[in-house]
């Protein structure tokens, strides 16, 4: 048996003025793309593969789930127009659909199902037709269907038209408060109602009121209070003194101190209201409170201390720098470029000549653990215009604006707090950190975290 789930963009475009960036097949329910409950149910009901067709682009759902490998089923991708009925999507799809029984999945919907049943074997007994149908989609048969050696029972499962945003948040609670062991959920636990994921930091005295659910790459600090009914996505901190209840944190997500969450659904600087669908884009408070109120002599001090390390880095890598760089160019393992780079969130550029060494060769190798390649940017810290220490450069073009936008605090460095604390140091992974240490930067952790980066970088290259 095949699996083609069709899906229309006018179907789930309401998602897009809320959560403008992950594509909405991507949308985490408790944790899990929505994606993988639709190829889990597809597998369970004895498809070998499965085809995504639809109006809209499906890149990025092609680049998470690819061929299918990981789920051991073939995965394809096909495109249809808007106007398009089933019978046309099924001509367009005639090779893919012929000589086999298929199983036809239409609409954003989400199929309750539960892993203990027998799906195969009902299934492949059913004759063709609808199955199941809601406002929002339906499942279907085609083929001829197999053997019937007795009389099939109902189907036990129903569907859920994903068609706003507080469907979403009472889907996402029902399979939290006693609904997830129909399901395969990420994470471990010694204990029913509590998932947790991989490298998860929990300060001895925040508290965790089951049920929860907790992703990969999660802080949570001293004093906070998690749960009941909260579920934390993957990439998260959690500042101190704050509560999450009833509440939805989606990943890259920094929650500020003294922060009450309550029914609601966090997404970056986002922050939704589930039964109106209100949703405010906001700079956090504890994070401009705690920008706006460091004295004039705080900040001058801080200035200060950037540029005497940046000086003393210079005096310490000057002399490496003048013998290596001859040699690396003469090999063709120093390569330059030139980008413009905003320097903060008011929008302001730098142009920056930006230098990576081919790590290949004991003389590349000691380059790079030594980070000549950001040589060149320290004499900018005395210019003000780079941080010693802050965010990763953001690449000046007009599709890098909106992230700039929601990144509170930024500020950027020739080495980012991110490489410090050994975060992904691509994409919008690296915001979380950044945010949490903008708030709470001052002088002495940022040559902590100087010294931890370069420490880092000598690592990485030592293990390359």
């Amino acid at each position: 048996m095949k699996t083609l789930i069709v899906i229309r963009e006018q179907e789930y475009e309401w998602l897009y003025h809320i959560f403008p960036d992950p594509h909405p097949l991507l949308i985490p329910i408790c944790n899990k793309p929505f994606i993988e409950f639709l190829i889990d149910f597809s597998i369970l009901a004895g498809s070998e593969a499965i085809r995504l067709v639809s109006d809209g682009s499906l890149r990025d759902v092609e680049h998470y789930c690819e061929q299918g490998s990981r789920w051991g089923v073939q995965i394809s991708y096909g495109s249809m127009q808007e106007s398009d009925d089933l019978d046309a999507v099924m001509e367009k799809n005639r090779r893919y659909c012929s000589n086999t029984r298929v199983l036809i999945i239409r609409g954003f919907v989400f199929i309750r199902y539960d892993k203990q049943n027998n799906y195969k074997t009902l299934f492949t007994s059913l004759p063709p037709g609808e199955l199941r149908r809601c406002s929002h989609g339906s499942l279907t048969f085609t083929g001829t269907p197999g053997v019937e050696e007795q009389a099939p029972g109902p189907a036990p499962l129903s569907l859920v038209g994903l068609e706003t945003i507080g469907v979403y948040y009472e889907l996402c609670n029902e399979i939290l408060r006693g609904g997830s062991l129909p399901y395969v959920l990420p994470g471990y636990s010694n204990e029913t109602d509590c998932h947790i994921g991989r490298n998860v930091v929990m300060s001895k005295s925040c508290e965790i009121i089951k049920p929860v659910i907790i992703g990969n790459n999660v802080q949570i600090l001293a004093g906070t209070v998690i749960g009941p009914g909260a579920i934390i996505g993957n990439n998260v901190i959690i500042d101190r003194e704050s509560t999450v209840t009833e509440s939805i944190v989606l990943d890259n997500t920094y929650i500020g101190e003294h922060l009450d969450l309550e029914k609601r659904i966090a997404s970056g600087n986002i922050l939704v209201e589930p039964e109106s669908g209100a949703a405010i884009t906001m700079e956090d408070p504890h994070l401009l409170t705690g920008m706006s109120t460091r004295r004039v002599s705080g900040a001058l001090l801080h200035t200060l201390v950037h540029i005497i390390m940046a000086g003393l880095l210079i005096a310490l890598e000057v002399i490496p720098f003048l013998l290596l760089l001859p040699i690396l160019k003469l090999q063709g393992k120093w390569k330059k470029s030139r980008n413009t780079y905003y320097t903060s969130t008011s929008g302001n550029t730098v142009t920056l000549s930006t230098s990576a060494i081919e790590r290949s060769g004991p003389l590349s190798l000691l380059a790079a653990a030594l980070s000549l390649d950001r040589f060149p940017l320290l004499f900018r810290v005395f210019s003000g215009e780079l941080a010693l220490i802050a965010s990763q450069p953001i690449a000046a073009t007009p599709a890098s604006r909106a992230t700039l936008s929601r990144m509170s605090g930024y500020r950027a460095g020739v080495f980012s707090y991110a490489e410090a604390e050994d975060w992904p140091v691509e994409g919008s992974d690296t915001a979380i950190v950044e945010r949490f240490y903008a708030t709470h930067g001052n002088a002495l952790l940022d040559i902590a975290m100087t010294w931890k980066a370069l420490f880092n970088r000598v690592h990485e290259k030592q293990n390359v």
